[in-house]
């Protein structure tokens, strides 16, 4: 598989903190419970932050279990869900990618949808180089409603990229070849 042209490589630093005990606590359940290292953890949880978490409590962005997001999506029509992804991506993925980068660019665009998966947990994210294309597939089980929120919602960022996007939606995943 081709690098991805989109993501940057990161390198690490040695740095020492004092943390609060429980928090320490809870840090090393969750390593053990998902057989990861300590500092694996907390750097996930502070590039999390970094890189997303931050943006998102300035914007007044909130936490919503997959469960509970799925119920109230679910219950809204196959059009309304089409129709708040058009509403919200004219203006929330610009305002995310402004406030974390300084600019809309597909790069961006490409780095919050990578952000949306790794930091919020929407979707899976893959790519793949397609010949002079790449394509981007987000993977859920949250159902239709969801595919087509997450589908207008990106698009509307491509859009604000100048970047025209094909897409293909089902129940499950969303693919956009740019």
């Amino acid at each position: 598989m081709s690098q991805s042209p989109f993501l940057r490589e990161r390198r690490t630093v040695a740095k020492s903190f004092r943390i609060d005990k429980e928090a320490l606590e809870g840090l090393r359940e969750e390593a053990n419970s998902q057989a990861l290292s300590l500092n694996t953890i907390a750097n996930q949880l502070l590039v999390n932050y970094a890189k997303f978490g931050r943006y998102l409590k300035r914007m007044d962005g909130m936490l919503l279990s997959q469960q509970e997001l799925s119920e109230f999506i679910n219950d809204l029509s196959e059009d309304s869900a089409i129709k708040a992804g058009k509403h919200l991506g004219k203006t929330s993925p610009q305002m995310l990618m402004t406030a974390i980068s300084g600019g809309i660019t597909v790069s961006r665009v490409i780095e919050l949808i990578h952000n949306l998966s790794f930091c919020a947990n929407w979707f899976h994210y893959t790519e793949k180089r397609d010949g002079e294309r790449w394509k981007i597939t987000l993977m859920h089980n949250m159902g239709r409603n969801w595919s087509q929120f997450i589908t207008h919602y990106i698009n509307g960022a491509f859009t604000a990229a100048g970047c025209h996007t094909k897409y293909e939606v089902t129940d499950h995943y969303v693919t956009f070849t740019i």
